[in-house]
Formats: structure tokens, sequence, C-alpha cells
């Protein structure tokens, strides 16, 4: 099995490097799954449907995943004999995969002699398959348990383990597996991508409205991302399968033809924003801020309401540490507010040129002190530089010798690097050992569509970081070396 895994991986690879334009009609080109569903097209993995269509969004059922195993297998032939499943009909088509399948040991059924082939398959059932097919059971896994292992079914424990070791299945952020969520088709391509190649793809765009542009991000319990949009003026809710409109209505257009927003609180499908910035959870919910209109808005049990608090002048930055806190970078004023669960409001910091992005890590606020283009940390009261001359720049080298163009957004990965969004220098660095370095960059300053483009808002989540590209439009995930 493993030899022939190994020679058919290497034509799929080959099918890939010679892949055609997308020919899906509900693939954008930009979707985080386009180039999966493209790859797992030409590799003869998944057939779209007779109106042209790949179906991104709906659920892989059992039947769909034992027939693209067995199409990876390269078609093995079954004995017609051989026994099948009570709910198999014979001539159903996918009865030969299924024979392949319980003859390889990839399937066992789902008790009671059923195999159960429209059974939606969930990321536990998934891991199983797939470690099976690759022979990975019984094997000794290296990974750290996912922080929901204990969720996992015991019969999908080591198979989880194994997807993770094998870069398959991180996680859905948050080092959360998720084991009981349904998989997508989308879903399906990429971890199909991922598994022939045995590589993870270095870059994925997120499926977000063409018209969304993202500011702020933020990971929720329940796995989705929840992003501020500056231009729609609304928040949405991105998992695998999309984006939602979480909260914000739909305003009057400007000239120009871009929302105008507003200003209202209620029901947050009515609700207005005139300019929605950071984001970050805070008391059982959402705070968003709202820089135009000098507020921070609170997104709860499908609700905005407007936060008491001081006369803010223009609040960006958000973040929240593990007490339940708000700390809120109060641009126009210098200044980092915090903000308790009880609502007492207190300086954190005061004298500052521009602060705007925040990040809390392991009792360290993270600032971007913007106006002064520098990297700045608080801790136990005491503002530090971490990074930036103050000259305008995009060099890299020493920390306190690199300079920054206009540094907005910040993350903070499991081994205490920085990554800055510097968005007037249309770059991403990341601050290491007291180095900066760039890590991502256009490659044509030209264009207008040379992602990134005006990178602001970041998240680190799993090994990857999340990049919200205002101007280009663009959710991306990129690995966060």
């Amino acid at each position: 099995m493993k030899k022939l895994i190994s020679i058919l991986l290497c034509a799929a690879l080959a099918l890939m490097l010679c892949a055609s334009a997308l020919a899906f009609t509900d693939v954008a080109e930009d979707a985080w799954y386009a180039e999966a569903a493209d790859y797992c097209r030409e590799a003869g993995l998944m057939e779209g449907y007779t109106d042209g269509s790949f179906r991104p969004a709906l659920a892989v059922t059992r039947a769909m995943l034992v027939t693209t195993l067995w199409r990876l297998a390269g078609k093995p032939e079954t004995d017609d004999a051989c026994a099948v499943f009570s709910d198999v009909a014979e001539s159903a088509w996918y009865t030969d995969a299924v024979r392949w399948a319980a003859a390889a040991g990839v399937t066992e059924g789902t008790g009671n002699g059923c195999f159960s082939p429209n059974r939606a398959v969930t990321r536990e059932m998934l891991a199983v398959f797939l470690c099976r097919f690759s022979g990975g059971q019984g094997t000794a896994q290296t990974a750290e348990p996912f922080a929901d292992q204990a969720e996992i079914a015991s019969w999908a424990q080591e198979a989880a383990l194994w997807a993770k070791t094998a870069g398959l299945m991180q996680g859905v952020g948050a080092d959360r597996f998720d084991p009981k969520s349904e998989a997508s088709r989308a879903a399906l391509a990429q971890t199909l991508m991922r598994f022939t190649s045995g590589a993870e793809p270095a870059r994925s765009d997120y499926a977000i409205s063409e018209d969304c542009a993202p500011v702020g991000v933020a990971l929720g319990t329940d796995g989705a991302l929840y992003v501020t949009d500056g231009r729609g003026k609304a928040v949405w809710r991105v998992t695998d399968g999309g984006s939602e409109r979480f909260a914000g209505a739909e305003s009057a257009a400007d000239l120009s033809g871009a929302p105008m927003g507003g200003y209202r609180d209620g029901a947050a499908a009515e609700a207005l924003f005139r300019s929605p910035w950071g984001i970050a959870p805070f008391l059982g919910g959402w705070a968003v801020s709202d820089p135009e209109n000098n507020t921070i808005r609170i997104l709860r049990d499908g609700a905005v309401a407007t936060a008491n608090g001081p006369a803010y002048n223009y609040p960006t930055g958000l973040a929240a540490d593990g007490d339940g806190n708000l700390y809120i970078a109060n641009t126009h004023a210098g200044e980092i507010l915090r903000v308790t669960p009880e609502g007492a409001v207190t300086k954190a910091a005061a004298g500052l040129d521009s602060p705007m992005g925040l990040c809390w890590h392991d009792g360290t606020l993270y600032i971007a002190e913007t106006g002064a283009r520098r990297i700045l940390t608080l801790r136990d009261g005491q503002i530090a530089v971490l990074a930036g001359s103050g000259d305008e720049g995009g060099q890299d080298g020493p920390a306190t010798e690199a300079g920054f163009f206009a540094p907005e957004g910040l993350a903070v990965g499991d081994d205490g690097s920085v990554y800055v969004a510097d968005a007037v220098g249309a770059a991403v660095r990341v601050i290491r050992d007291g180095v900066v370095t760039t890590l991502l960059t256009q490659t044509d300053p030209l264009s207008p569509t040379d992602f990134p483009v005006s990178p602001v808002g970041l998240m680190y989540a799993g090994g990857r970081l999340i990049i919200c590209d205002r101007y280009a439009r663009r959710l991306v995930s990129i690995p966060a070396a």
C-alpha cells in the first residue's frame, strides 16, 4: 500500500504542475481552496457536478470520501462476490469503492452491518480514514495533544494526533481540533492536497466577500475568525465554508459607491458602524473599536451597544488579557487605556505618538507606536522599546536600528516572535532574537493587487499568521516562519 501511494503521489504532483485554469463555476480564483479544488480535479480525485459547480461548502459524505480514496489508490478492482454492507446497493456509484475500503481495512462500517453512505464525515472521521489509508495506525505520535483532545472519540484519538504530526490537520485555531464538525468539500480538497504533496500550502486565502476590506481579526471559541471590514462597515464571521455578515447593516453608498456606514446600536443585523477597526474578546462577546465614531462598541448576544467610558479620541487597536481586561489604543490622545470587566478605566501608558496595533502575550502588552515608527512593550507598568530606530524605512537588522514606515498591526507567536504589519511599507516583518527581518513584501510595488498592499490586522494561530490586507481586500494565511 505505501509503495503504491508513493507512486501515486508523484503522479499527482506532476498533474499539479500542469494544472489548467480553474474550471468550477462556483470557485473564485482567489478563494482559499481554489488551488486545492483545481488540484483534486486535475488529479482525478474529486469531480464537480453536472452544472459545473464544485459546491465547496457541501458536507462530505462517507460515500464521497471512500470514493476519493479509492481513486487515490488507483481504483483497484474488487471481487464482486465480496460481501458488502447491508445499506450499500449492488449498483450504487460508490459500491466498488466501499468494497475496496472494507477489504483494505480503511473502513469497518458504522455497526450492525451498515456503512451509512450518506452520513456526513466529521473531522475525526476524516482523520481516521486518512490514517488507515496511509498505514499510520499503530505508530507512536510526537504531537502534543489538542486543547480539546478529550472531546475526540476514543477510536479517533490516535488518528487525530497522526494527522497533526503529518501536518494534514493542524486544527481550527487555539490548538483545537473541533472533532465533531463536518468536513466540507473545500476542506477535503485542501487536506488531500496536503496529503499528496506532503507539504502545507505556503499561502492560502480565506473566502470573504469581494467587497470586504479586512482590518482586524480575532479567533472565536467556535474556531471561526471574526473580521472587521473597513469598507463594508461590518463584522464578518469567517470559516472554511465561507463568510457571513455577523454585525453591521448595509448602508447607503457615497459617490464612490462605498458604504457610508453610520452610528446606530441595536440588533446586530441593524446596527451601523462608521469605521470598525480593532476587535477583541470582552464581556463574553466582542469589543469593536469604531474610531470615526470615537466609540467602543460591544457586540454580544446578537446586539450592538456603545460601551460606557471616557471620551475617546480615535480608538483603534484592541487587546484582551487573561483576566478579562481590555486594552485600547486611544490613538489621537497618544495613550493606552485599560478597562476592567467592571468598567473601571485607567491609563496604562501615555505620551505616545499615535499608538495603534496592540497584542497581549504572556503578561506583556505589545504596542505599535505608529507615529514614532517603533514597537514597544508594556510590562509591569514599564515601557520599553523592542524595535524601531524611529527613522522611516524598511531596513532590516538589529531591532533598535531597523526602520519601519507605519507599523499598525501586531501578533506574537508561541516562541515569542513578534510579527508586525507595516501598512505603508506594504510588508510583514518579524522581530526575533533581537533582529528584524522582512517576512513578506511586494514583488511588484507598482501593482495595486500584488499582495501585500496594505497589511493592517494580524493574528497568530497554530503556527500560521493571518493577515488582513485592507486595500487588497484579502484575508490570507501564511506559515509563521
